[in-house]
């Protein structure tokens, strides 16, 4: 095959799974195919050695989001949320849910950084089963995670 063969070919593959890869409207600004990201917050340098505080911030900062926590573990500075499906609900046979991560990471015995991660599952049901599946991230709930940590935590 020539090269301007195996570019056509490539284009229709990418526009064959462009069109596939569809997703419904509501989430067409939010969320993103593609492995979930982790952003990261620096802590600011008087909350350093209060891991207590910094960890009832985290906390809360999820439980006022409406998350429940799946997992908390204080010694490793690790929280996970359960999969929550009320961010948005969606008709039509699609089911979409997120999930929240963090993690508190130390230099030297302080807590100098906390990792932020929100991942995303959206599936279409079918006829036999789910007909589409997608993972990804939702850049709405992780930018308004990472606002709300950032103002608590980070640096002023």
């Amino acid at each position: 095959m020539n090269k301007k063969m195996l570019v056509a070919l490539g284009l229709i593959l990418f526009v064959s799974i462009a069109l596939l890869a569809a997703v419904p409207k509501a989430l067409e600004s939010r969320f993103v195919i593609s492995d979930p990201v982790w952003r990261e917050i620096p802590i600011r340098t008087a909350l350093h050695s209060e891991y207590e505080k910094i960890w009832q911030i985290g906390v809360s900062t999820i439980l006022e989001n409406n998350f429940d926590i799946a997992t908390m573990e204080k010694e490793s500075g690790y929280i996970r949320t359960t999969w929550n499906e009320g961010v948005v609900v969606l008709g039509k046979k699609w089911y979409y849910k997120v999930q929240i991560s963090l993690k508190y990471v130390a230099d030297n015995q302080k807590y100098t950084k906390v990792r932020l991660q929100v991942a995303g599952e959206l599936a279409k049901g079918g006829k036999k089963g789910i007909s589409q599946f997608f993972r990804g991230y939702d850049t709405v709930l992780l930018q308004t995670l990472f606002q709300d940590l950032q103002s608590k935590l980070g640096e002023i």
